[in-house]
């Protein structure tokens, strides 16, 4: 969703589960070793508006 949507980071949160948009943060930045926003600035693929 990062990668391929222009969802917030809570959104995508919230969508996959978390209740706590923070905790995601912890934890992704934990597994992948980057924050969701800069993951997203990496990887996304450019999406027309």
């Amino acid at each position: 969703m990062l990668e391929f949507t222009k969802k917030t980071i809570e959104q995508i949160a919230w969508a996959i589960g978390y209740e706590d948009p923070s905790s995601f943060r912890k934890v992704f930045h934990r597994v992948v070793g980057s924050s969701p926003g800069e993951y997203r600035h990496r990887f996304a693929v450019a999406l027309s508006a």
